[in-house]
């Protein structure tokens, strides 16, 4: 038995399966034998390893085979669970084989319905895998079972639909909305922190255009690109036919998706898909509807739910939260009601919440509501109202925000866009803790004003130093004439190119480095409080930068042109010219400053705060 034990884990990690069906051949007793640290037996092993189908089919065979007097054995070892819990069914659902659960579930169909440690059926990891065609094969043999609801819940109480919303699989997820949507109503069942697939797609930020940053090249070639809507492989009774042979088509990696189409395609298939998907939910969702009919006990059970649904906000907030504003728009309109739905326990409506969250987007657009005056008005648990929310500090910044300086600019610029909305009161109410927005917003952001402070006194001297050292070299230069100057103190080179070049430069390099000099005294000698850094502090700094840039670039430009007159001529004659080099300290100045410069600038010339986009921030 010992002998034949490591004969078999031998063949088993060498991949030799015609060997192992050999050995189960001889002695059956090793069939079920534990092999592994994870308590997998060798059919467990060949079916995770990827072994080619036939083979594994083929050793289910031999099982069934040297079992022929003794089915109850051979039901034993194709049930034969792992440490997981996990039978080779479970193991062939998450690979993708409906060949293998076919041929499986001919000799044991019980294990169709059976769990694994986290009560997950081989359906529901063909699912939670993405596996499209294993999942309808094993849906049919469920729904003529007759198995009731634990085959499609695990005991965390997420669903499949849960699942293959969580992980993208869109077309999988319509066919199960589809499949299930009369006698199970699973858009509406809730997992066991009170969170529906609704709530889950609402949670998924990439799937929507709205939050997904793309370049102007981007958006013009996704523009152009056509999607079409997903469809149902399913009829209206019955799950699509599988055939009758062992051997059927294995379902392909759904990780893969369409590597040939690009990835502006995958993201614009995502875009497309989930808003259908979002479609067919909010079509079968029972969040915001009262049933009469329901039992004390039913009633019970919904009381429960709902105070685990409010700890995880409801779609609609959660959809808010994350900027998603086609989710909340297409929510609003078919249930206007949901427009009350408040976060738990602190008990803030869209707006704050809009608010609180950076959603700029989401906040415009509550603007047009009709209710857009109640709901402004409205305060959360601790008295805070809309300009309270606006003047907490902010952890985590959209994308284009880059250091403490651009995060101050647009805290302060966020506070003064709801400023503007609200009526003049709320700038004096008081909260619980008597503290007003102004108070509030001094406070949270003490430190980072501090921060920004030391970074723009320390940029700015910096700058201004060289600024100076700019001013005196350019100064010094201008009475030093190249060719020196005749009788009457006119410069003996006047009239050539080169010479007229030279004078020019120097002009422009010491006006752009005096100016640059002055504005960044002006940014030193500010006063740098918060509502400074909304338009006067960056419009200062971004003006000193371009002219010290300049300055730096019209001096290169006069010293070629005065040492062109002592360079010997036969090395111009090669077609690099050596002032090729002199752009090579420029050109690594600009690949340093360029961004911080381009960045300052939009997000002071634009009239409306960046939203938040939800992974994808810079945590300061």
């Amino acid at each position: 038995m010992e002998e034949n034990r490591r004969e078999l884990c031998k063949a088993v990690s060498g991949q030799k399966w015609d060997e192992v069906a050999e050995l189960y051949r001889n002695d059956p007793q090793i069939q079920a034998m534990k092999i592994t640290k994870s308590e997998d037996t060798a059919l467990h092993v060949a079916i995770s390893l990827g072994a080619p189908e036939d083979k594994v089919v083929n050793l289910v065979h031999e099982i069934e085979q040297t079992n022929v007097n003794d089915v109850e054995a051979a039901k034993k070892t194709l049930g034969a669970q792992n440490e997981q819990q996990d039978t080779p069914l479970h193991y062939a659902a998450s690979r993708g084989s409906p060949s293998i659960c076919k041929r499986i579930l001919q000799v044991h169909e019980d294990l169709a319905c059976k769990p694994n440690k986290e009560g997950e059926t081989a359906l529901f990891l063909a699912a939670l895998n993405g596996r499209k065609r294993t999942f309808l094969y094993l849906h049919s043999v469920c729904r003529k079972m007759g198995l009731s609801s634990p085959w499609w819940r695990r005991n965390n109480g997420d669903t499949i639909l849960h699942c293959t919303i969580q992980r993208e699989y869109f077309d999988l997820a319509l066919e199960i909305i589809h499949l299930y949507a009369d006698h199970q109503k699973i858009a509406s069942v809730r997992n066991n922190n009170g969170v529906t697939p609704l709530h889950v797609l609402a949670s998924i930020p990439s799937a929507f255009k709205s939050v997904t940053p793309m370049s102007l090249w981007d958006k013009l070639r996704y523009s152009y690109i056509s999607v079409e809507m997903l469809t149902i492989e399913t009829k209206e009774h019955h799950v699509v036919d599988v055939g009758n042979s062992v051997l059927l088509k294995a379902d392909d990696d759904p990780t893969l998706g369409h590597q040939s189409q690009g990835s502006i395609r995958r993201m614009k298939e995502k875009h497309v898909w989930s808003g259908q998907i979002m479609e067919k939910l909010l079509q079968q969702t029972s969040e915001y509807e009262y049933s009469q009919d329901e039992s004390s006990g039913d009633k019970q059970n919904r009381k429960g739910e709902a105070s685990k649904k409010d700890k995880k906000s409801t779609a609609l907030l959660m959809a808010t939260k994350n900027g998603l504003i086609e989710v909340v728009k297409r929510i609003l309109e078919v249930y206007p009601v949901a427009i009350y739905d408040k976060t738990d326990p602190k008990k803030r409506n869209i707006v704050l919440l809009s608010v609180e969250k950076r959603q700029t987007h989401v906040f415009k657009s509550l603007m047009k509501h009709p209710l857009w005056h109640n709901l402004r008005g409205a305060v959360d648990m601790d008295g805070n109202n809309v300009l309270h929310m606006a003047s907490f500090l902010l952890q985590h910044m959209p994308r284009q925000i880059h250091g403490s300086v651009m995060q101050m600019q647009y805290e302060a610029l966020w506070f003064q866009y709801v400023k503007e909305s609200m009526p003049d009161y709320m700038s004096y109410q008081e909260n619980k803790e008597g503290d007003t927005p102004d108070e509030i917003f001094a406070k949270e952001h003490k430190d980072l004003l501090k921060e920004s402070n030391e970074w723009i006194k320390d940029t700015s001297g910096s700058y201004a130093i060289v600024s100076a050292l700019i001013v005196s070299v350019t100064y010094a230069t201008s009475y030093t004439v190249p060719g020196g100057t005749n009788e009457t103190g006119k410069p003996n080179l006047r009239g050539q190119l080169a010479f007229d070049i030279f004078v020019f430069s120097i002009l422009v390099s010491f006006c752009s480095s005096i100016t640059s000099l002055a504005a960044f005294v002006a940014v030193f000698s500010s006063r740098k409080q918060p509502v400074d850094y909304l338009r006067s502090l960056p419009l200062k700094l971004c003006f000193g930068l371009t002219t010290f840039y300049l300055s730096v670039v019209s001096m290169l430009v006069s010293f070629c042109a005065a040492h062109f007159f002592e360079l010997d001529q036969r090395i111009m004659k090669h077609k690099i010219s050596p002032y090729a080099l002199a752009l090579v300290p420029l050109c690594l100045y600009t690949y340093e400053q360029i961004p911080l410069y381009w960045n300052l600038l939009r997000t002071t010339l634009v009239k409306e705060p960046q939203p938040r986009y939800v992974g994808d921030n810079v945590t300061m």
